[in-house]
């Protein structure tokens, strides 16, 4: 492969990434079994207004990535149906790029496995984390998000 075709394939990726961050929406996806999460979070992104699609670990998270274009994901490592690793390789297969908070548990096993997986799909943006962080952490998360998505105009302090 010459280093003009090389040069090529990177632009056309490169274009193709930008313009999935051009459209995506202020909107985070939260994949989990209950509804803690999003009770904790619901007071936050209703004053940020970002919008909060709740997707139980039985719906495909590659549909509902498609379906919404979120600005990011937060997930659980040990969810029933789907566990972190495959939302993670889902959001790779959407956009490398697209901001994953990943709650992986007190197991050290899980932590790897998350790991590994953000390494082999190389995904560029994914803040992993044994529990759901305080306030501070998921503003900071939202605000990152909604900058790389171009969605939000706020900016942090």
């Amino acid at each position: 492969m010459t280093y003009v075709q090389r040069m090529l394939e990177i632009e056309v990726r490169d274009a193709a990434i930008e313009a999935k961050q051009a459209q995506r929406h202020p909107v985070v996806l939260i994949v989990e079994d209950g509804d803690s999460t999003v009770a904790a979070l619901q007071p936050i992104c209703d004053f940020l207004e970002v919008a909060i699609e709740k997707v139980p670990s039985e719906r495909d998270v590659a549909e509902a990535l498609e379906d919404y274009n979120p600005m990011g994901v937060i997930a659980y490592m040990d969810c029933r149906c789907q566990d972190g690793c495959y939302i993670m390789m889902s959001v790779a297969q959407h956009d490398r790029t697209l901001p994953v908070l990943l709650i992986t548990g007190n197991d050290p096993a899980l932590a790897g496995a998350a790991d590994a997986v953000e390494e082999l799909w190389r995904l560029e943006s994914v803040m992993k984390f044994p529990q759901l962080p305080g306030i501070g952490t998921i503003v900071d998360f939202l605000f990152q998000a909604g900058r790389k998505g171009r969605c939000m105009r706020l900016l942090r302090a």
